[in-house]
């Protein structure tokens, strides 16, 4: 298979994976928002999911970027 054509693919199942999955820690954290749960085990959880979910946005963006930026760079030859 044509490299090129790999990472296109590449890219297509991260950025499905991507679509499929930014958000699924939203409602987790809407519900702690929204204050469902209280004390001081929810204000802990709320700290570790709001940083799973800002690290996994940026490992989506991270993979989206590192192959978008293969697929620009010439073909070894």
């Amino acid at each position: 298979m044509d490299e090129q054509l790999r990472l296109q693919l590449l890219l297509g199942r991260i950025q499905q994976l991507s679509n499929e999955n930014w958000h699924v820690l939203t409602r987790p954290r809407h519900a702690m928002d929204d204050h469902a749960w209280v004390g001081p085990s929810a204000r802990s959880f709320d700290r570790r999911l709001e940083h799973g979910d800002a690290e996994l946005h940026a490992q989506l963006r991270k993979a989206l970027d590192l192959v978008q930026r293969q697929i620009g760079r010439p073909l070894a030859g």
